[in-house]
């Protein structure tokens, strides 16, 4: 890429400078324009240059000083020595004793010494213009000055005049460091510029309104989207008052103070706006103040978009129709779920384990009008106090060890305009029920460690393995809680009533698994079918379709009738055989090793009895088997008894 020269304005008429300046101007990156002008005249010609792209100006003092106040680019001037002045007047002092020295808006100190020192009488004068060059020129002659010292101007008034005059040298290598000092100039500039247009594109192109101003409230800055939603061209925003711009912008407010403004609303005509309000400071004084400000409508879909990014993975996979029976009690359920699905209003579905509460749960939500959005689901019973607590509701940085940095999203965050379910929520721990009220209440949570209140917009559906009632009655539930969930109620019956689905689930479960293992459909005798269908299943939908699975690969290795009797008398026994054993353990105090520390099919057996035994309290079958609440989890999950 070709560097782009750089182009010098100058004004002098001084041949020293012209010439050096004609040698300095044969460098390749150098485009120097010179002009005679000085003082006035040089102005116009100096607005033009700046309007054409010459990007620094050199002149002298008094002309410099000229252009600095109506131009924007950098203006230089030719060094001013003393020791310039002493050959000028030594100069001078050849061509007459009274010597006229102007000078531009101030006087020289300590010229005065050379009086005696050149036997010669000085008389400095001021001027602001050129017409009060002319005026004090004019002024000298009649006081009897013999000669004048100055530049171009001063030169063509002594002429006009008919005095002596004598223009102030300026040495070569100072000519040549002025030109090197323009030439850093420029490049500094242009550095600058390609900075401050970084910046500026960096500022347009936030979705946030900003303005800048003074710390009395003047506008100097504002980037486009501030100028697209207050409906303002640059030019009338810039100088005018931040309380013209917004009158209703609580910046306008703070500009006296130095403190902050974070998250205020305001209003921007009819629409509501979040402001943000920063003061600058520099030493510890406010030079200015950055106001910022994004549409309320805005924020709420940048909230949105977060919070679906965060709950990927959220979602429910069971339809209704995943859902399979022939009863006329799953008939009406089935349609109860249907209609539950068109309300928002809080469900409580009751049931116990095994009877495919989830998938009803799922099937409900994936009916509603929420079912693009997430599905939350959290068993309650499964997680300590403590990380059930953070689970739920989220927490800050820091909040406790081991948090992790920045910070955590709660579920309930998680399921914003989705569907959060609760499962097992009768075994909730009470300090956690406590702040589950007020997140129903509400309807906004504060997450551990926290400080402000995330408003949330979530469906709840709360799933027991027993009715709460009961758990309220014996003190482990709160009863506004209880009242608060307990608006529509779905109760899933046990599989041992309603024995009419058993034939058409234990073939749709036996056809999953031969296809499973590529073997030979299984047809069971009629008479077999109906002792299945006899048995209470207690362990319901679950216990159904591991049977199936055991029936299934038992009879691929060997089939015959010992085979399909040896499975049956299996489960029955595990029914009728285990309730005692578990009263027994309970009884002489037997240890949670020994209790569970037996093969797979005794353990899994022995807990699905403590389980019916407790009425599917989680709490109260740990306390039957002797373990804890969570090892009983963990035991569920891994002998697949959880729903």
């Amino acid at each position: 890429m070709e560097t782009k020269k750089i182009r010098l304005g100058i004004f002098s008429q001084l041949q020293t400078v012209i010439q050096r300046l004609q040698t300095i101007g044969a460098r390749d990156d150098l485009d120097i324009q010179l002009y005679p002008q000085g003082l006035d005249d040089a102005i116009p010609i100096g607005i033009e240059m700046e309007k054409t792209g010459v990007e620094v100006i050199i002149s002298r003092r008094g002309t410099a000083q000229m252009l600095r106040k109506v131009l924007e680019i950098p203006v230089l001037s030719f060094p001013h020595r003393s020791i310039d002045m002493l050959m000028s007047l030594k100069e001078a002092a050849a061509k007459g004793r009274k010597v006229l020295v102007p000078m531009y808006s101030q006087k020289m100190s300590g010229i005065e010494v050379l009086e005696s020192l050149l036997d010669i009488e000085l008389k400095q004068v001021i001027y602001h213009d050129k017409e009060s060059l002319g005026h004090v020129i004019t002024l000298g002659k009649r006081e009897g000055c013999d000669v004048v010292i100055g530049g171009s101007v001063c030169a063509q008034y002594s002429k006009v005049l008919d005095i002596s005059f004598v223009e102030t040298q300026t040495p070569e290598d100072d000519i040549v460091a002025t030109v090197e000092n323009a030439i850093s100039a420029v490049l500094s500039n242009r550095q600058q510029k390609v900075i401050a247009r970084e910046y500026l594109s960096i500022i347009d192109a936030a979705s946030d309104g900003i303005v800048a101003s003074d710390n009395t409230g003047i506008v100097k800055r504002m980037n486009q989207t501030a100028r697209q939603i207050l409906k303002i061209n640059r030019e009338d925003a810039i100088g005018a008052s931040l309380a013209h711009v917004f009158p209703d912008c609580p910046s306008a407010e703070m500009l006296p103070t130095k403190n902050p403004l974070t998250d205020q609303l305001g209003k921007i005509r009819r629409s509501r706006f979040v402001f943000n309000h920063t003061p600058i400071f520099l030493e510890n004084e406010i030079i200015g103040t950055v106001t910022t400000f994004k549409n309320i409508s805005n924020v709420q879909k940048s909230e949105q978009a977060v919070r679906r990014s965060l709950s990927r993975g959220f979602k429910a996979t069971y339809l209704m129709k995943d859902f399979l029976y022939v009863s006329k009690v799953m008939h009406d359920i089935v349609e109860m779920g249907k209609q539950f699905a068109k309300t928002n209003s809080t469900v409580l579905v009751m049931g116990e384990t095994g009877t495919g509460k989830e998938i009803l749960v799922q099937g409900i939500h994936n009916l509603s009008p929420r079912s693009l959005n997430p599905f939350v689901s959290i068993n309650c019973a499964a997680l300590p106090e403590q990380l059930l607590e953070s689970e739920l509701f989220g927490y800050e940085e820091g909040a406790f060890t081991g948090s992790r940095k920045g910070g955590k999203a709660g579920l309930f965050e998680l399921a914003h305009l989705g569907t959060i379910f609760l499962d097992e929520i009768d075994s909730t721990p009470s300090i956690v029920q406590t702040r589950l009220l007020r997140v129903l209440q509400e309807r906004e949570v504060m997450r551990l460690g926290g400080d402000r209140k995330i408003p949330i917009d979530v469906r709840v559906i709360a799933a027991a393995g027993r009715d709460p009632i009961e758990a309220v009655n014996d003190g482990d539930f709160r009863s506004d809680l209880f009242y608060r969930i307990n608006v529509l109620r779905i109760k899933v019956p046990p599989l041992r009533e309603r024995k009419e689905d058993i034939p058409m689930l234990l073939n749709f479960f036996m056809v999953q698994y031969t296809r499973r293992i590529e073997a030979e459909s299984i047809v069971l005798p009629s008479a077999y079918l109906e002792k299945l269908v006899g048995y209470n299943w207690p362990g319901n939908i679950r216990q159904l379709k591991n049977f199936s699975e055991r029936l299934v690969m038992s009879v691929s290795f060997k089939n015959t009738v010992q085979t399909l009797d040896d499975l049956y008398n299996d489960l029955a026994n595990n029914q009728n055989g285990n309730s005692d054993h578990i009263e027994e353990s309970v009884t002489v105090g037997s240890s949670a090793n020994n209790a569970l520390g037996v093969q797979e099919k005794s353990e899994k057996n022995i807990i699905e009895h403590a389980l019916i035994k407790a009425k599917y309290n989680k709490k109260k079958a740990a306390d039957l088997l002797q373990i804890s609440r969570s090892t009983l989890w963990r035991k569920m999950r891994e002998l697949k008894l959880y729903d």
